[in-house]
């Protein structure tokens, strides 16, 4: 069976060849962009180069608003950072943006000092894990206790339609095996525990523990509020709650859920750049 998106007529074609078509242009224009790299270097000089293209990039990406990082960002040349990247690249972990990797890196290193184990709820491929495992420290005791149901998103809710008047999710969106998890994280040996089940059916597993840090990217309305319902009074004072979604256009649900949640609380929810929110236990 091929797919047809429309009876092809002048100028249209099936589907499957025009998806085809469009992956042989970027195999061409990577092969291109190598060379010119290449070339550019040599001409200009490394770090000239760089600039140059810093320049363009940043040109280019203003024409559809969109945003490039500037090269001179201290964070770009952590050490930990780095390390962790190289390690999600050598693995090829895909998920969230280094820049909310950034923040969560950072935000485990500002809790080291701070009693308490780490839980995120939602984790896919690993990535974030990894960030958060290694801003606590290669040498620490802290365990990141992991909450998801490798069966993808649960089941959207009235509060997750978008203005659009439908949801960008549907059950079973992003799922990713256990195993795959497991796999990335081994790095961290025994440092990390799976809990297997939809939320929040696993969370009574560590209902009698203390948290630093607790990191939620579910996505949807009731997992989000179900997780900060359940972790919020078990966060140490100066811990931190942070969630990936809550800028993002595509999940309504989990910023209503956080705002739902905190209109009554003594913290603020900081809203950053990057999409995430933070907040920091009072």
């Amino acid at each position: 069976m091929r797919l047809v998106t429309r009876r092809p007529g002048l100028g249209q074609e099936p589907a499957g060849v025009a998806i085809r078509s469009a992956c042989g242009v970027i195999k061409v224009q990577t092969v291109i962009i190598k060379a010119l790299d290449s070339l550019g270097g040599l001409l200009l000089g490394r770090e000239k180069y760089r600039r140059s293209y810093y320049k363009l990039a940043k040109r280019l990406a203003a024409r559809q608003r969109y945003g490039v990082y500037k090269p001179h960002l201290i964070w770009l040349t952590d050490p930990e950072f780095i390390a962790a990247r190289d390690m999600a690249e050598a693995r090829g972990i895909e998920g969230i943006p280094y820049d909310r990797c950034f923040t969560l890196l950072t935000s485990a290193r500002m809790v080291r000092g701070i009693e308490g184990n780490f839980a995120e709820c939602g984790a896919r491929y690993g990535k974030s894990s990894l960030f958060l495992l290694t801003g606590a420290g290669m040498q620490s005791t802290k365990r990141l206790h992991i909450f998801d149901s490798f069966q993808g998103l649960s089941e959207p809710s009235d509060a997750d339609v978008q203005s659009g008047g439908k949801s960008e999710w549907s059950k079973g969106d992003l799922a990713v095996p256990e195993d795959i998890v497991h796999q990335n994280l081994s790095a961290f040996g025994d440092r990390v525990d799976l809990h297997k089940g939809w939320i929040p059916d696993r969370f009574n597993d560590v209902a009698d523990q203390q948290f630093s840090l607790v990191h939620v990217d579910v996505d949807l309305y009731e997992p989000t509020l179900a997780s900060v319902e359940f972790f919020y009074p078990r966060v140490k004072p100066g811990g931190v709650i942070l969630c990936d979604d809550y800028g993002s256009g595509d999940c309504p649900g989990a910023k209503k859920a956080i705002d739902e949640f905190f209109a009554d609380k003594p913290e603020n929810v900081m809203s950053l750049t990057s999409g995430q929110s933070l907040v920091i236990k009072a």
